[in-house]
């Protein structure tokens, strides 16, 4: 008998025959197909891993979806769909199964709505522990190695930059720390003075005082402008007031209001502006403001005890202390100090703490340098120079006096009415000019050499010659007249000397001007030394011949003209001029090295033409008196030679009828020479030619040198040369 199931019954008919009676009945899901189960509908399907066990229904409720839909076979029996699975049991496993005809199906239930739940993990069959799938412990794993990856690399970064503080930022670090604690003073190495041979200080350093501002430290103009009237009423001209006023009201942090202050004048000064900063009404941050706003400070000062007299020759220095011009510039890194240190700890308002000074580096003075001047002599010829200026009326002039053996620079000064030292600079040794007649001793030195004169060779001397086309002539006019070699140079005879020239030629000439070294500078030890100039033999015009032995188209510095004469009294041999003697350390004198020499002319040449020069300042008759009687001094032998320049016309680019250079060389005493003097008076009104102006200022030079050295009299009283046989004209 077929057993039926409730119409209401969840679970499907099935045959009698395909299970056996009595045994229980196996569950649904036992006869479903191995190839896989069935997908519930709108049911969530279990996580799947690979230790996830299934969670399997239990076997008295069947799922909706195990029903299938009926069929019938071919005899008309309903086919009632089942879960067909080889492993199925019974023997219609796999099998439809045959419903007789006339059977009734109960209606199917509804099938009841299923919500979906929550995904959960798998719980093992013990119910506690919970077990992950694979993947989410090979996820671990991985975030675990990640992590440790992580803190190992900050690890590797800390260490890193531990190394890195405690080697490569360590000094820096320390540096900065030192730096909030410490305090490194600066210890001024002092310049190094410039005395006169002597010992006698010619420029030395002092303490001072410079004043500056802080311009947003102030709070109007009104206060600017009243700092800058205390400035200009106790400074003058050493300030400007516009500029102070710019300087106060521009946006740099710190200017310089006044430099170079002693500092009482600096103290004076400052106590009247602090009453102007003054604002009692004002905020305390305010006040401190305006305190700060003009302030004091440290500067050493460059001082010439005696004045400018010896300027052109030490120089200047700058507001940094270092030089810019003279000695002081050309030897500055010698009178340069090396500056110390000395390191101290302070508080936290920066306040030396006392007893704390951990390291002290000494400063170190510079090197005094001593000239070859003298103190007096320099003073003295200055002061000659500008009285024979002003009574010249000259646009200036210059004056050289240097030691016969040794070519120390005793002296050497210039004077520009109406300008300081500091503007005039150095002529002496830095501008040119024609020298004229006394350059005519090149000219005489080469034919006493070479045997062409003697002292008392004659000439017949026109007061006229033509030379390459260009006629010259001499001061005064006169028809041939028997003069001699040594009338010749005394009386400055253009003639005479151009007929002297013309039995040398111009190439004798040409060597004797490169034998004094004239287009060469000197060497002496100060700046801005120019080298003269004239034409090479090759250059030369078929007038050339006819100017250069008398000293017109050639240019030489006063210093040049100078040595020519010093190597005339030195017999014949040319000393390179000095104005060094030597340095000073730690109080121990050092003399300079002494000078190179050169030998120009023979010591006979030398003798001959020294005697010859004394014919230029003997007195007497028109036959004996030279040009330049003015320069003689009672007592003493005196060579020398006086010259008239022409000098160029700036308009006309010829030379001037009117405007000359008036000069003067010669050596004191000339029977035992000590000093080459040489002189220059630029443009003179009164007084246009060498003997008239120069002359009369070489006598009282050499008289105060002679003096001041005390050099004896010469024993001997000077010679008396014939200058002419007799005066035909």
């Amino acid at each position: 008998m077929t057993n039926r199931r409730s119409a209401d019954s969840e679970e499907p008919r099935r045959d009698p025959r395909s299970q056996p009676t009595g045994q229980p009945r196996p569950p649904a899901w036992a006869d479903r197909p191995a190839t896989g189960r069935q997908r519930i509908p709108n049911r969530p399907e279990p996580a799947r891993g690979r230790n996830t066990r299934e969670r399997r229904p239990s076997a008295g409720r069947v799922r909706q979806d195990d029903w299938q839909t009926d069929r019938r076979n071919g005899d008309g029996q309903e086919l009632i769909g089942a879960a067909t699975s080889p492993g199925g049991r019974g023997a219609s496993a796999g099998k439809p199964i045959a419903r007789p005809v006339g059977t009734t199906r109960a209606p199917a239930r509804p099938a009841r709505r299923v919500r979906p739940s929550r995904r959960r993990q798998a719980v093992s069959e013990r119910g506690r522990r919970t077990r992950r799938d694979r993947g989410s412990r090979v996820n671990a794993s991985r975030r675990t190695k990640g992590a440790l990856i992580i803190v190992l690399t900050m690890l590797a970064v800390a260490l890193g930059k531990l190394v890195t503080i405690q080697t490569v930022d360590a000094p820096g670090l320390t540096a900065a720390r030192l730096a909030e604690t410490q305090r490194v003073l600066t210890l001024h190495g002092q310049r190094g003075s410039i005395d006169d041979r002597s010992g006698a200080p010619l420029a030395f350093t002092v303490a001072g005082k410079l004043i500056a501002a802080h311009p947003a430290n102030f709070e109007n103009d009104a206060q600017r402008s009243r700092v800058a009237d205390i400035l200009v009423a106790a400074l003058g001209s050493a300030v400007s007031r516009p500029d102070l006023m710019t300087k106060m009201k521009s946006t740099a942090k710190y200017v310089y209001l006044a430099r170079g202050l002693m500092p009482d004048v600096a103290e004076s000064v400052m106590r009247k502006i602090s009453v102007v900063l003054q604002d009692k009404k004002a905020k305390a941050p305010v006040q401190a403001k305006l305190v700060n706003a003009v302030v004091t400070d440290d500067q050493d000062i460059r001082t010439q005890p005696d004045g400018a007299f010896a300027a052109s020759i030490v120089g200047t220095t700058g507001w940094n202390g270092h030089g810019l011009a003279g000695v002081e510039s050309k030897f500055d890194a010698v009178l340069t100090g090396k500056d110390g240190t000395r390191t101290l700890q302070i508080d936290n308002q920066g306040i030396a703490i006392p007893n704390t000074v951990s390291k002290v580096v000494p400063a170190v003075e510079g090197t005094g340098i001593r000239l070859t001047l003298d103190q007096d002599l320099q003073y003295s010829v200055q002061q000659y120079l500008a009285a024979q200026v002003s009574a010249s009326q000259a646009k200036g002039g210059c004056a050289v006096v240097k030691g016969i053996s040794d070519g120390q620079i005793y002296a050497m000064t210039c004077v520009e009415p109406g300008k300081t030292a500091a503007q005039i600079g150095n002529p002496a040794i830095s501008i040119p000019f024609e020298p004229g007649s006394v350059n005519k001793v090149v000219t005489f030195a080469a034919a006493l050499d070479r045997g062409l004169i003697t002292p008392t060779t004659v000439l017949s001397v026109d007061g006229r010659i033509s030379v390459g086309g260009r006629e010259i002539h001499d001061a005064s006019v006169h028809s041939p007249i028997q003069m001699t070699a040594t009338g010749v140079l005394a009386k400055s005879s253009n003639v005479g000397t151009l007929m002297i020239a013309q039995q040398l030629g111009p190439t004798a000439f040409a060597q004797e001007l490169t034998k004094y070294r004239l287009g060469q500078k000197t060497g002496i030890e100060l700046p801005g030394e120019s080298a003269g100039s004239y034409p090479p033999q090759s250059q030369w015009s078929a007038t050339s011949f006819a100017n250069l032995p008398i000293g017109q188209g050639i240019s030489m510095t006063l210093l040049q003209l100078v040595d020519m004469y010093q190597a005339i009294g030195n017999k014949g041999v040319m000393v390179t001029p000095t104005i060094i003697n030597g340095t000073t350390k730690d109080g121990v004198f050092t003399p300079s090295k002494a000078p190179s020499t050169t030998a120009v002319m023979k010591p006979t040449t030398a003798a001959t033409l020294l005697g010859m020069l004394r014919g230029t300042v003997q007195g007497g008759d028109y036959f004996h008196k030279g040009t330049g009687t003015s320069a003689a001094i009672t007592g003493y032998q005196v060579a020398g030679k006086t010259g008239t320049a022409q000098q160029v016309d700036p308009v006309t680019h010829g030379y001037s009828q009117t405007v000359t250079t008036a000069t003067f060389a010669g050596v004191v005493p000339a029977d035992n020479p000590r000093f080459a003097i040489a002189l220059m008076i630029d443009a003179p009104v009164n007084g246009s030619e060498g003997g008239e102006s120069a002359a009369p200022l070489f006598h009282r030079i050499a008289s105060y040198a002679l003096r001041a050295a005390n050099v004896p009299p010469s024993s001997t009283a000077a010679p008396i040369y014939d200058l002419y046989l007799n005066r035909a004209g």
